[in-house]
């Protein structure tokens, strides 16, 4: 999220027109600039990670802002990720893809974290680009790598190998991804990049036994985040139908990367679980996410959404309580 986002959520929240919970991470680098030849010269992207440090506000109950993101690829479809080995780009070209940002504003991103207590928030998706981050992380020699207890992030990571798993894991770091990317562009991978790559692609049972923390979204679709747990329990891809080349993981598993799992991730106490003392964060849904068929599971309805107690959402059934 870029600072303007963050003025107009913070607007919104004055105006009591927030409806779930956000947290925020500004970009170090403007996610287009490098596209209009206008890259941040050193002495304003300086700036923007001092603004990012000053924006730090994790008091509210509904809108925090804590850290700051880079981001160097991604997406695969124009050939922007980062890989190793050269890939088929849309119109046919060899390609390895493309930075964003270049490496030694990341590595100045990540001192700046390192040194001033700032969380920091990686978008990552290739092989190639996990090396560099890799590399730059553990050259810090610290770990875990945290800020006041919460630990860094990791996000999206597209296409992992079990060692850069491991290595990730021994760092301390967080992740957050979704089976979108599996489920939509599983097929573009087999065609573009390599049939081989597909068992490196969004591997939630990889990650696991890495020992990593991981929080899922639904990020584009499927739109209803039932589909995307059954999708985690029995991955697809939608362009033809086959089983993906990763393996899919249990029912509870991927229930609670979507709900205490998230939480952990994000470090926001009370939310994630019902028990005493948390939020009454809760949905009421039509069927029960563990016990229904997993073909069904992709049509759950939800019938009512609370927020603190508070219906946003659906019917209201709380005087029936």
């Amino acid at each position: 999220m870029d600072f303007p986002m963050i003025k107009l959520h913070r607007w919104l929240r004055s105006q009591n027109r927030l409806t779930m919970r956000v947290l925020c991470a500004p970009e170090a680098e403007p996610y287009g600039l490098p596209w209009t030849g206008q890259a941040l010269q050193p002495e304003a992207y300086l700036n923007r990670l001092d603004q990012a440090r000053d924006l730090v506000d994790r008091s509210d109950d509904l809108f925090r802002v804590d850290g700051v993101t880079i981001e160097r690829g991604s997406p695969l479809w124009p050939g922007f990720i980062l890989m190793r080995e050269p890939y088929e780009g849309p119109y046919g070209e060899k390609t390895t893809g493309r930075s964003f940002v270049s490496v030694e504003k990341t590595a100045q991103a990540i001192r700046f974290c390192a040194e001033r207590g700032l969380r920091l928030n990686i978008v990552t998706a290739g092989l190639a680009e996990h090396d560099t981050y890799l590399d730059q992380l553990e050259a810090l020699g610290r770990r875990p790598l945290e800020a006041d207890g919460r630990p860094w992030l990791l996000q999206h990571l597209y296409f992992a190998e079990l060692d850069q798993l491991r290595r990730f894991a021994a760092l301390g770091l967080d992740v957050t991804t979704s089976m979108s990317f599996s489920w939509g562009k599983g097929e573009l991978v087999r065609e573009r990049v390599g049939q081989r790559f597909l068992a490196d692609f969004i591997p939630l049972a990889p990650m696991l036994d890495a020992g990593l923390h991981v929080g899922c979204g639904t990020d584009w679709g499927p739109k209803n985040v039932f589909g995307h747990i059954a999708l985690a329990v029995e991955p697809y891809y939608t362009a033809s139908g086959r089983p993906a080349a990763t393996p899919g993981i249990s029912r509870h598993q991927a229930l609670a990367m979507w709900t205490r799992e998230a939480a952990h991730v994000l470090r926001w106490e009370g939310i994630g679980s019902l028990e005493p003392g948390n939020h009454a964060d809760l949905a009421v849904i039509d069927r029960d996410p563990l016990t229904c068929s997993l073909e069904e599971l992709p049509d759950t309805r939800v019938i009512s959404t609370m927020l603190s107690g508070q219906v946003v959402a659906g019917e209201d059934f709380t005087g029936d309580v």
